[in-house]
Protein backbone atom coordinates (compact mmCIF):
# COMPACT_ATOMS: atom_id res chain seq x y z
CA UNK A 1 0.00 0.00 0.00
CA UNK A 2 1.82 3.16 -0.91
CA UNK A 3 0.79 6.41 0.86
CA UNK A 4 0.02 9.37 -1.11
CA UNK A 5 0.70 12.52 0.76
CA UNK A 6 0.98 15.73 -1.41
CA UNK A 7 3.24 18.96 0.12
CA UNK A 8 1.93 21.85 -1.47
CA UNK A 9 3.51 25.87 -1.09
CA UNK A 10 1.49 28.87 -2.93
CA UNK A 11 1.67 32.02 -2.53
CA UNK A 12 -1.88 34.11 -2.30
CA UNK A 13 -2.81 37.23 -4.01
CA UNK A 14 -2.13 39.11 -1.05
CA UNK A 15 1.50 38.22 -0.52
CA UNK A 16 0.77 35.49 1.81
CA UNK A 17 2.87 32.36 1.44
CA UNK A 18 1.10 29.23 3.10
CA UNK A 19 2.65 25.43 3.39
CA UNK A 20 0.71 22.75 3.13
CA UNK A 21 0.87 18.97 4.27
CA UNK A 22 -1.61 16.49 3.09
CA UNK A 23 -4.42 19.40 3.28
CA UNK A 24 -3.30 20.48 6.78
CA UNK A 25 -1.41 23.70 7.33
CA UNK A 26 2.43 22.39 8.19
CA UNK A 27 5.64 22.95 7.80
CA UNK A 28 9.01 21.87 9.51
CA UNK A 29 11.69 23.95 7.96
CA UNK A 30 9.80 27.64 8.78
CA UNK A 31 6.26 29.15 9.51
CA UNK A 32 3.46 27.67 7.17
CA UNK A 33 1.99 30.87 6.69
CA UNK A 34 4.34 33.65 6.47
CA UNK A 35 3.13 37.41 5.58
CA UNK A 36 4.53 40.10 3.37
CA UNK A 37 5.92 42.88 4.45
CA UNK A 38 3.64 45.12 4.30
CA UNK A 39 0.79 43.03 6.85
CA UNK A 40 3.39 43.51 9.44
CA UNK A 41 1.79 40.52 10.94
CA UNK A 42 3.51 37.58 12.77
CA UNK A 43 4.46 34.56 11.09
CA UNK A 44 2.45 31.22 11.88
CA UNK A 45 3.52 28.04 12.50
CA UNK A 46 1.61 25.22 12.55
CA UNK A 47 2.51 21.03 11.91
CA UNK A 48 -0.22 18.73 10.65
CA UNK A 49 -2.82 21.19 11.00
CA UNK A 50 -2.02 21.98 14.88
CA UNK A 51 -0.95 26.10 15.36
CA UNK A 52 2.41 26.56 17.49
CA UNK A 53 4.14 29.31 18.96
CA UNK A 54 7.43 29.76 17.80
CA UNK A 55 8.72 28.67 20.49
CA UNK A 56 7.08 25.31 20.65
CA UNK A 57 7.22 25.01 17.27
CA UNK A 58 11.17 25.11 17.55
CA UNK A 59 11.09 22.25 20.19
CA UNK A 60 9.21 20.04 18.20
CA UNK A 61 11.04 20.63 16.24
CA UNK A 62 14.62 19.61 18.48
CA UNK A 63 12.45 16.43 19.41
CA UNK A 64 11.76 15.02 15.94
CA UNK A 65 15.02 14.11 15.15
CA UNK A 66 16.49 11.79 18.16
CA UNK A 67 18.22 9.16 19.79
CA UNK A 68 16.10 6.64 21.35
CA UNK A 69 16.46 6.18 24.80
CA UNK A 70 17.74 3.14 24.73
CA UNK A 71 21.08 4.21 22.15
CA UNK A 72 21.76 7.34 23.82
CA UNK A 73 24.94 7.71 26.00
CA UNK A 74 23.13 10.07 28.07
CA UNK A 75 20.52 8.24 29.50
CA UNK A 76 22.00 5.87 31.56
CA UNK A 77 19.68 2.60 33.29
CA UNK A 78 20.31 2.36 36.65
CA UNK A 79 19.52 -1.78 37.28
Amino acid sequence: MSENFKTRKFKTPDGKTISMFDGKLHNWEGPAIRYSEEERRKDEYYLYGIQYTKEDWLEARRDRNGVPPDKNPQVKSRF
